[in-house]
């Protein structure tokens, strides 16, 4: 019997060891380093605000918005894009950017004005290089719906940045610490191809593996040390 729970404590840690020291990698990582530089939070500039109150009082009137789009409107925002007052129509999913003093359509944005956005919302010390419609197809870095604009830093950290060309709004934002964070995540939960499925027949096989190790393990600890009966006989 103990030479069978050894044999099967032999096998699973072969089998398992590594994933367990992916797991515990990985998890360091992610307890060591803040979520808030994973994000890139500490390159977002805070940009100017528009006065959005005295930009409601020499705004087109609503009629003049609403006839720049076609069918009906679930959501109407007055917000800041690019520097300027605009709206953001919602259709559905869709949206629309319109000037809100002139009521001229502005999306899709072009490639200057989502470099102009990005630029603004950068904190660090590079600068924009170039911005790239994706519209199918995009880097395992970004996840998001699409088309997007990706606009490229010659940043130490290898910033880049999505730009929807439907909203105006900075939607990813990726570093070079953010790419190794997603990797270990990738390796943490064993979706090796979208690096978002926890709840895939792979980890929950491996769990169970390092489950049973465990126990193993613990039945092999008690047999090893227990105490040794001898029977004596009495004179």
């Amino acid at each position: 019997m103990r030479m069978n729970w050894w044999k099967w404590h032999k096998w699973l840690a072969l089998v398992v060891g590594l994933q367990v020291l992916a797991w515990a990698s990985s998890g360091l990582f992610m307890s060591v380093v803040p979520i808030e530089k994973v994000r890139g939070e500490h390159l977002v500039h805070e940009a100017a605000k528009v006065n959005l109150r005295a930009a409601a009082a020499s705004t087109a009137p609503l009629a003049v918005v609403l006839a720049a789009v076609n069918g009906p409107v679930d959501g109407l925002e007055l917000t800041q894009v690019d520097g300027r007052a605009v709206w953001r129509v919602q259709q559905g999913k869709a949206f629309t950017l319109v000037e809100a003093d002139s009521g001229a359509v502005l999306s899709p944005l072009d490639a200057a004005a989502a470099q102009r956005i990005a630029a603004a919302d950068y904190a660090g010390t590079g600068d924009v290089q170039s911005a790239t419609l994706l519209t199918a197809e995009p880097p395992i870095e970004y996840r998001g719906p699409l088309p997007v604009w990706q606009v490229q830093f010659n940043d130490p950290e290898g910033l880049r940045m999505y730009v929807s060309p439907t909203t105006g709004t900075v939607v990813a934002r990726r570093t070079n610490t953010w790419r190794v964070y997603d990797f270990l995540w990738s390796l943490h939960i064993m979706d090796y191809r979208e690096h978002e499925d926890f709840n895939h027949p792979l980890l929950m096989a491996f769990a169970a593996g390092l489950l049973v190790l465990t126990l193993t393990g613990v039945v092999l600890l008690y047999r090893r040390f227990k105490p040794i009966s001898r029977n004596r006989s009495s004179r």
